[in-house]
């Protein structure tokens, strides 16, 4: 059992916080901090969390080499989902079965910027509570991290900008697969 520590995922920039703790031990050469930091967030975060985490991270490196050499970093996507797979948009479950057209829309903040695509996939729980609009029953499903900024945002983007009804799809298959950008 990893220890707790303080650092609470109720809290809005929790995986910011996180991120930027484990950064900041491998720089000072605290190998057994960032572990301890890492091994917390799996525990507290789940896997969709940590795979974010470990994106960051490997993110974080790339800027600090470039930086060494004088050059800029070239963007990095990160996402919760695993490889080839796809992830609810809004509780970062597995196997979503729908997806919802939305206008593109940008969100900025201290983490950085973050643009919202022009789909949302829904878990069946998700998409049970988003078609009944019951917002708060969404936020209390996917939990404390609804409470971060960056989180409401995203809500609010997805409300204002959705463009219809959710369209089904095959579970275990990938929408995204034969897209053109």
């Amino acid at each position: 059992m990893t220890e707790r520590i303080e650092l609470d995922p109720s809290d809005g920039p929790w995986l910011h916080t996180l991120v930027k703790r484990v950064h900041a031990a491998r720089n000072n050469g605290n190998g057994e901090e960032a572990a301890r930091l890492l091994a917390y967030g799996r525990a507290e975060g789940g896997e969709a969390l940590a795979r974010l985490a470990d994106q960051l991270l490997a993110a974080l490196a790339e800027r600090d080499t470039a930086s060494l050499n004088g050059e800029a970093m070239a963007p990095y996507g990160v996402s919760a989902a695993p490889d080839d797979s796809l992830v609810c948009d809004f509780c970062a479950a597995s196997g979503p079965n729908v997806y919802y057209e939305v206008n593109e829309f940008g969100i900025s903040g201290l983490g950085g910027s973050f643009l919202s695509g022009d789909r949302f996939y829904a878990c069946p729980r998700c998409r049970e509570l988003v078609d009944a609009s019951d917002w708060k029953g969404l936020r209390d499903w996917i939990g404390p991290s609804s409470q971060a900024m960056g989180h409401r945002m995203l809500i609010v983007g997805f409300k204002k900008h959705r463009k219809g009804a959710p369209v089904e799809f095959e579970p275990g298959t990938n929408p995204e697969a034969n897209r053109r950008p």
